[in-house]
């Protein structure tokens, strides 16, 4: 959120937000579109685009997907050109529209553009600019995003790199003993997530009542996880930084809570040997050693 801040509050062109999968790069990115507005203080009009892998990109294949991600009828074919133009005006009606006059784009699976979409970008972004609506591209891939602006300065793309690669976020997943601590909170707390849905109800109490009222809570398993997830990556050799994505982390805590609570064995409490199976059961392990694999690590 500060980072993304940052970009509106100068009103910068682009950064560019990377990581390895699954760490919840997505669901973080929606959370901070639908806070943005309320962080900077300002109405702000923000479209999302996904960037489609094609074998052969085309104007028109990435004008039309741009147009049908933002939920714009386009019954007709019509040309590259046009297409482009109607984009420029959507963006212009909701520059306008928010008396901001800017546009904040947000490119999902952004690792996938190549220089050709980037250029086709920045005729949006210069067609923007001469309207005098400023445009901020935040672009949220894997870390070939990264590798991919390290070609673009070795090739002396410096146009690219300036419109919407001037700042860079290494998005993480869970790493320390505390981030594991914060993420179990939430489940303990009905004020930060409910369950059911509108119950007034927290995770473990709705999982281990018994347990939750007697002041049994998922924060106080911080320390014995994370023992147990470092313990893991020693008996597989994984040497690479301790990092848990935060998709495997939920599995983990959702296998633990639904396999040991009151609609599974009916548990009096998750033990050691429960959370390690619910870890095995998750996909971690896997995961990880496939990276360190793919990594040479």
């Amino acid at each position: 959120m500060d980072a993304m801040s940052r970009i509106v509050n100068n009103r910068l062109p682009g950064m560019i937000i990377y990581g390895r999968p699954r760490l919840g790069k997505t669901s973080a990115v929606k959370f901070a579109i639908a806070n943005l507005p309320t962080q900077v203080g300002a109405p702000l009009p923000i479209l999302v685009a996904n960037c489609n892998a094609y074998r052969v990109p085309s104007e028109e294949k990435f004008f039309l997907d741009m147009l049908n991600d933002f939920k714009f009828p386009f019954p007709a074919k019509r040309k590259p050109a046009e297409m482009r133009r109607q984009i420029v005006n959507l963006m212009l009606e909701k520059a306008e529209k928010s008396k901001q006059r800017r546009i904040i784009l947000v490119m999902e699976e952004a690792h996938r553009l190549t220089e050709l979409q980037y250029n086709w970008l920045m005729d949006i972004y210069n067609e923007l600019d001469r309207e005098k609506v400023s445009m901020s591209v935040i672009s949220v891939g894997q870390e070939e995003l990264l590798a991919r602006r390290t070609f673009f300065l070795e090739n002396k793309k410096s146009q690219i790199i300036g419109r919407f690669m001037t700042h860079e976020h290494r998005f993480y997943g869970i790493r320390s003993m505390d981030d594991i601590k914060l993420a179990l909170t939430c489940y303990d707390s009905p004020e930060i997530s409910e369950y059911p849905e509108k119950s007034g109800c927290s995770y473990t109490d709705y999982f281990f009542p018994d347990a939750f009222q007697r002041g049994e809570r998922l924060a106080k398993e911080a320390k014995a996880l994370y023992e147990i997830f470092t313990d893991v990556r020693k008996e597989y050799g994984l040497s690479t930084s301790f990092e848990i994505p935060m998709e495997y982390f939920a599995f983990t805590v959702e296998n633990a809570l639904k396999k040991n609570g009151v609609h599974g064995d009916q548990c009096d409490w998750i033990s050691k040997n429960q959370w390690l199976e619910a870890i095995r059961s998750s996909g971690y392990i896997e995961s990880e050693v496939y990276m360190a694999v793919a990594q040479g690590g």
